[in-house]
């Protein structure tokens, strides 16, 4: 490759990509830790919200095929910081997302209903759909809903 690969570009359309378990950009989850460009190799610093998440090769998938998207001929690395992720990482759009679609506020220090917003709620098991989930139910509006796990909302059981 000999043009410059513009870093603007390629961290612009990693931006765009989605967990694949929960329609959230990794960024907003605070996934995607960093951009580095080096001559004609582009590394992305990606930290999992689980260690053991499952979905690694599918987001490293996504997430390579987004760089070389905007830099056609470049070398891609995928590395995965083996670092714990925590609810500071998630942005503020992040927050907003996940409360739209029905998960708990991960930056509260319990539990939430993201529906009635009552913290009459109880853990109903220890894993949800997906190892990065823990199922929630809310006495107040009888709706569930998950929280993130290594959240501080998860911790607590209402």
């Amino acid at each position: 490759m000999t043009a410059t690969i513009d870093k603007k570009a390629v961290r612009q359309r990693i931006d765009l990509v989605e967990d694949p378990e929960i329609p959230v950009r990794l960024t907003d989850l605070g996934v995607v830790r960093d951009v580095r460009i080096d001559g004609d190799t582009v590394t992305v610093v990606l930290r999992p919200t689980r260690l053991a998440c499952p979905a690694r090769d599918e987001i490293a998938r996504r997430v390579a095929s987004a760089a070389r998207s905007a830099a056609p001929g470049a070398q891609v690395i995928v590395d995965w910081e083996l670092a714990t992720w925590d609810a500071a990482h998630v942005s503020t759009d992040g927050r907003r997302a996940l409360l739209q679609i029905g998960y708990a506020d991960p930056a509260l220090p319990r539990a939430r209903c993201p529906y009635c917003s009552s913290t009459r709620v109880r853990r109903e098991g220890s894993f949800g759909g997906a190892v990065c989930k823990t199922p929630y139910s809310c006495r107040s509006c009888g709706s569930t809903f998950d929280a993130l796990r290594a959240t501080p909302a998860e911790q607590a059981d209402g």
